[in-house]
């Protein structure tokens, strides 16, 4: 469940493998698994002659040689004669997925009534020690995208939403989507992936919120694990609350001479970020928005999803909230600071950044310096934060107090109370 999915990418084109034509079935695919698939996964490229033996041998090398678990083909699905894909497809099938066909034809006549001359197929190619999904996608970018995550306007589901669960029922690893583009099937029998090791603290209700909340260096998740009870006797809201505290991996941290401890990302120095773990910083973000979209999949509306963390945990909490593309409930980051400021990496800002945010620091902090917060600040509202708040605290060291935990409890109930 856990393993790196393998992809296997085939476009089907005699011009476009001569070199005379821009192949754009290859790019288009890419692009659209980068936007969806928030799961680790590789990628094995075909670019290839409409000629069946061809694509029977591309097809097979991919299946039993790379081992890939998922196998998507664009071009060559016509009733023209050099359109053999469909052919070579069955030719290396074990048994056929006929649902999928019917469906990529039933999202294509939406558009075009030539969408009953498609010959798209899917398939299994099956081995005692491996197995593969392969489906034949159109050849336009448009077209493909559209047949993969569907048209949720007009009520028609795209075919991509049944391949995790597929996948996972032919023994391959679970793939995570983001559910804001594609919402992937599982029945509620179904184990769920694990994203990461996890403290999960549920309410004795329902779940209506969920506040995920990151740790600092060296500690883990159990460190907040009555974070909740704490704010609650202050009045937030936290009565359907569901707590997420991921613990970090075991990573070696340059500052500690390489010793290995929890941390989120690499750390050099406490006294300046001129070098940062850009790498690691950006492979948790990538972790975060599984995160997000995990609770999204568990009925949480967005709106009421809260980031949270302390010391790097609030480092990856304001740096999500700049790089995040649709805003959550609000953030909440303690002692700590936006790192890669003024790096290509922070370039883009997403939309996140007009969700409530709220940042508290101690003006005695030794660990992280107060300017490092400060300027931060002051670099969120160059951003663009417009509904962010920000509280210094005389004597407070690098810790919780009770003044900070009132305002952040005061500052739950306002995002909660508003949704």
């Amino acid at each position: 469940m856990n393993k790196t999915a393998k992809i296997g990418l085939v476009s089907i084109s005699d011009r476009a493998s001569a070199g005379t034509y821009q192949d754009k079935g290859i790019p288009s695919l890419k692009s659209w698994l980068e936007k969806v698939i928030l799961s680790p996964y590789s990628i094995e490229e075909r670019l290839i002659p409409d000629d069946k033996e061809t694509i029977e041998k591309t097809l097979i090398e991919l299946s039993d040689q790379k081992l890939c678990d998922l196998i998507l083909t664009t071009g060559g699905t016509g009733p023209a004669k050099r359109d053999v894909t469909p052919d070579a497809t069955l030719a290396v099938a074990t048994r056929e997925m006929p649902g999928f066909g019917e469906q990529m034809r039933a999202i294509s006549s939406v558009f075009v009534p030539t969408a009953i001359l498609s010959r798209q197929v899917a398939v299994l190619r099956e081995k005692d020690e491996h197995s593969s999904l392969i489906i034949n996608l159109p050849g336009q970018p448009k077209a493909i995208s559209e047949t993969l995550e569907g048209l949720p306007s007009k009520g028609v589901n795209g075919i991509f939403a049944a391949v995790p669960y597929c996948i996972e029922l032919i023994g391959g690893p679970a793939i995570e989507t983001d559910s804001r583009f594609v919402k992937a099937f599982r029945p509620k029998s179904a184990p769920r992936p694990q994203i990461i090791d996890s403290l999960i603290i549920e309410p004795e209700g329902k779940a209506d919120s969920s506040i995920i909340m990151l740790h600092g260096l060296g500690a883990d998740g159990a460190d907040f694990a009555h974070f909740r009870e704490e704010l609650s006797a202050f009045g937030a809201p936290l009565a359907n609350t569901r707590m997420v505290l991921p613990h970090a991996p075991y990573i070696p941290i340059s500052m500690n001479n390489g010793y290995e401890m929890r941390g989120w990302f690499d750390l050099f120095s406490l006294e300046s970020t001129e070098k940062e773990d850009a790498k690691g910083i950006q492979e948790t973000f990538k972790l975060i928005r599984r995160l997000i979209s995990e609770e999204e999949s568990r009925g949480i509306p967005r709106s009421r999803i809260i980031l949270g963390g302390f010391s790097q945990g609030c480092c990856m909490t304001l740096y999500s909230a700049v790089r995040l593309e649709e805003p959550i409930g609000g953030f909440f980051g303690l002692s700590g600071y936006l790192p890669m400021i003024n790096k290509e990496e922070i370039e883009h800002v997403g939309e996140a950044i007009k969700s409530p945010i709220f940042i508290g620091y101690g003006k005695a902090d030794s660990v992280v310096p107060p300017a490092f917060t400060e300027i931060s600040i002051k670099y969120l509202n160059e951003l663009g934060a417009t509904n962010l708040q920000a509280h210094g605290y005389p004597g407070l060291e690098h810790s919780l107090n009770v003044d900070e935990i009132g305002d952040l409890a005061d500052f739950l109930e306002s995002v909660l109370r508003s949704k």
